[in-house]
């Protein structure tokens, strides 16, 4: 959730640097339903060590604020997202930081979903580098500048694998039976985004694939090699649930 006015983020950080209190109004939905579009929310002053993981944060990006949950805290930035959106938000800086926002419920837990039927599993490797298919898993190369354009085609579920997904490879679970494409190698965000995979992967807009997962920590990078083998063993595991 954003909210952006001319001079609006300006006020704000000196508001809250001068340890009062600030009324943000937000915009967008990317924390419903715990906030939802249109709520003013309060945002506290709050020093870097008393963040903690759960924690509904207000930062600064250019000049707009963001509204976002914190999913983890490292030494100099912060691991965040919005509870509705499939990709972590790039690290953000101490220096970003404005102040705890009040008075947010915890997200609500989905439930586990039941083991879906495999009919067939294909993982798309980007680039130049074709590892060994493991068993049980088809591989093929596509080129960079052919991805969009072969997408059209496919049919059933397509996946993106990313170290900037919030949901893990397990995410897979939740897959409808049928034809499931993951892609590896592709890079998700605008043109202005960076932050999220760095080495100059294709780029290709969040919403091209069906669902997000990654194969490590958040906004860890994995090797394609690494990841076509994460992705066999996830599926090879479900298939056998599965039976």
């Amino acid at each position: 959730m954003t909210a952006a006015l001319a001079g609006f983020a300006d006020l704000i950080a000196r508001t809250v640097a001068a340890g009062r209190p600030a009324r943000v109004p937000v915009t967008g939905s990317s924390m419903w339903p715990a906030i939802r579009p249109g709520t003013v929310v309060t945002v506290e002053p709050i020093t870097w060590p008393q963040i903690r993981p759960g924690d509904v944060v207000a930062y600064r990006h250019r000049d707009t604020i963001i509204v976002h949950r914190v999913v983890e805290l490292r030494e100099d930035h912060l691991i965040a997202a919005g509870d509705n959106k499939p990709l972590f938000d790039p690290p953000v800086p101490a220096a970003a930081l404005l102040g705890r926002v009040t008075s947010v419920p915890d997200p609500v837990p989905a439930p586990p979903p039941e083991p879906a039927a495999r009919t067939e599993a294909t993982v798309w490797v980007v680039g130049d580098y074709a590892p060994t298919a493991p068993p049980g898993v088809r591989l093929r190369q596509v080129a960079p500048g052919r991805i969009a354009a072969e997408l059209r085609a496919v049919a059933g579920t397509v996946v993106g694998l990313s170290a900037a997904a919030v949901r893990p490879l397990s995410a897979l679970h939740t897959t409808p039976p049928g034809p499931l494409t993951v892609l590896v190698g592709v890079r998700y965000g605008s043109a202005s985004q960076s932050g999220y995979d760095p080495g100059g992967r294709p780029l290709l807009p969040p919403e091209a694939v069906h669902l997000h997962v990654r194969a490590s920590d958040p906004l860890a990078e994995v090797d394609s090699a690494d990841a076509v083998r994460a992705v066999a063993e996830t599926l090879g595991r479900f298939d056998r649930a599965a039976r």
